[in-house]
């Protein structure tokens, strides 16, 4: 009887090694996916930053023309200004008589009728008053 308790034993042991080392693979294989998710998760943070500064640069350009086409400001003063400002100076501006958004011109396909020697520039695209 003893050498059947001695290999019950050695089996229970054996089995209790198998359950360790499962358990340990277990353990690194969680730990690299843990590592591989935060890297993941930074890069995602890294591009939405990205993606925010964008749009928050898309906007200030689109308040910076409404405003400097309703008012004096120059560029200047406008570019140091912060987003939410900007849209403070918008809205009080958009409360004054005479205010108009800015309007675009249309553009259209080919040159029949064109006139060749207006040279075009951005800044004529965009005119001021609400007329096209």
């Amino acid at each position: 009887m003893p050498e059947t308790k001695s290999k019950k034993q050695e089996a229970s042991s054996d089995t209790v090694k198998t359950q360790l080392a499962t358990l340990s693979l277990q353990t690194a294989t969680q730990k690299n996916t843990i590592q591989r998710l935060r890297k993941e998760n930074d890069a995602l943070k890294q591009h939405n930053s990205e993606l925010a500064s964008v749009i928050e640069n898309d906007l200030k350009a689109d308040l910076i023309i409404k405003i400097m086409a309703a008012s004096k400001y120059s560029r200047e003063e406008l570019d140091k200004l912060p987003v939410e400002q900007l849209k403070n100076v918008e809205e009080t501006l958009s409360k004054t008589e005479g205010f108009a958004e800015a309007t675009y011109k249309t553009i259209r396909a080919g040159t029949a009728g064109f006139d060749h020697s207006a040279r075009l520039t951005v800044g004529d695209l965009y005119k001021p008053g609400g007329k096209t």
